[in-house]
């Protein structure tokens, strides 16, 4: 960690990749036992982030992030689907399984999302190759993302990448087959990956109306990707006076297995503890399990106004929360869009979970009567793009 230091934003998705420097540090391979190079190539003394969409749900996930004009970041979508893969708003695109699925999709059969990825293994290395960190992200139970996701996420370890899989499980209503497929494609996606994020949809259902649209309702889902990669990106490419390198991020996140993360933002008098606590609770989890936490990465972001005395009090509200073995590490960083407000993100790794779907616990609460008291967000204006919106999925989520 570093202080002070400040750092420039990253412009805009650039399709070259010059490097500019590399280090390589060492990580214990969790399958394994062993030590592997985690390498790491920066470009103009930034690490390189990618995002990766797999199927329909990846891509809308991707699309949301574009949208909310995301810095510092790489898109790239693949598909089966060339219609879906067309209509998706990343520059860079990959069309999985050519000769397999003729550009119409894996049928809901993760043999043939599998089967494609691997026909297009070298274009994917080719696609990663120079990537710091990857986030890989869709919708587990259907043919694309449950086949896909493993592969490409091999290709990420062989590549000695930080990654990331942001998954989402279908709704009950679907049926026991695809629940079945979503948690074996969960399982060997977790062979792969440094971090594990999974959104149950079924827990929408518990902040769900009957005038809940499922457009309103997936935005929020979509939130959870956009949320967590901000989370990380800004406490690299945003000025601040605490800030974090590569290598701390990697020092919660490599190898850490299953996390949960929850964020809070509060304008209010006592604004710091009011963020710090409710960073630390999750509306469809629960309480973030910090006391048996491997390590904790804490985000604090807020204006010009923010002072010493409101991130000391967060980290200590934190502090009080986690035993003593945690390692903790947080950065500061400024965004001029929260000029009277502070927001505060925590990602809590390490976590020993087998379950794919948890339970919502706590009173049914609908996503209109949420609205309606100010506790979800609502679509940014165009002027608004980036400020977090004090909400369910840009407060919370599970990964």
């Amino acid at each position: 960690m570093t202080a002070p230091a400040h750092a420039a934003p990253v412009e805009g998705n650039v399709s070259a990749r010059p490097l500019t420097s590399s280090v390589k540090d060492e990580v214990t391979d969790k399958e394994e036992g062993k030590k592997r190079p985690l390498v790491a190539t920066f470009k103009d003394g930034k690490p390189w982030i990618t995002v990766m969409g797999l199927g329909g749900a990846g891509s809308n996930a991707v699309n949301n992030m574009i949208a909310s004009q995301l810095e510092g970041v790489e898109f790239v979508v693949a598909n089966t689907d060339c219609q879906a893969l067309g209509r998706s708003l990343a520059p860079s695109k990959i069309t999985l399984g050519k000769d397999i699925t003729k550009g119409l999709g894996a049928g809901s059969k993760p043999e043939l999302g599998k089967r494609s990825a691997e026909q297009q293994k070298t274009e994917i290395e080719q696609m990663l190759k120079g990537s710091n960190m990857l986030f890989i992200t869709g919708g587990m139970g259907g043919g694309t993302c449950t086949g896909a996701a493993p592969v490409v996420a091999s290709v990420a370890r062989e590549l000695n990448i930080l990654t990331v899989g942001v998954v989402s499980t279908p709704f009950r209503s679907e049926g026991p087959n695809r629940t079945r497929l979503a948690n074996a494609g969960v399982k060997e996606l977790a062979k792969y990956v440094d971090t594990l994020i999974v959104v149950p949809n079924q827990n929408l259902l518990a902040l769900a109306d009957k005038s809940t649209t499922m457009l309103d309702a997936f935005r929020y889902a979509d939130d959870v990707l956009l949320e967590g990669v901000k989370g990380v990106t800004d406490l690299i490419v945003r000025p601040g006076l605490i800030n974090l390198d590569f290598a701390d991020i990697k020092t919660i996140l490599s190898n850490a297995g299953r996390a949960i993360m929850g964020s809070g933002v509060s304008s209010e008098e006592a604004r710091a503890r009011k963020a710090a606590e409710q960073a630390l609770v999750n509306p469809l989890l629960g309480d973030l399990p910090t006391e048996s936490a491997h390590g904790l990465l804490v985000t604090i972001r807020g204006g010009e106004d923010m002072t010493l005395f409101e991130v000391d009090e967060i980290m200590e509200i934190i502090r009080n929360r986690v035993h003593d073995e945690a390692n903790i590490i947080f950065g500061t960083c400024y965004d001029q869009s929260l000029d009277g407000s502070v927001y505060v993100s925590i990602i809590v790794s390490g976590i020993q979970t087998d379950v794919i779907s948890p339970p919502i616990r706590g009173a049914h609460v609908p996503l209109q009567e949420r609205t309606d008291r100010g506790e979800l967000g609502t679509k940014a204006k165009p002027d608004e793009v980036g400020k977090p919106a004090e909400g369910l999925f840009s407060r919370f989520f599970s990964l």
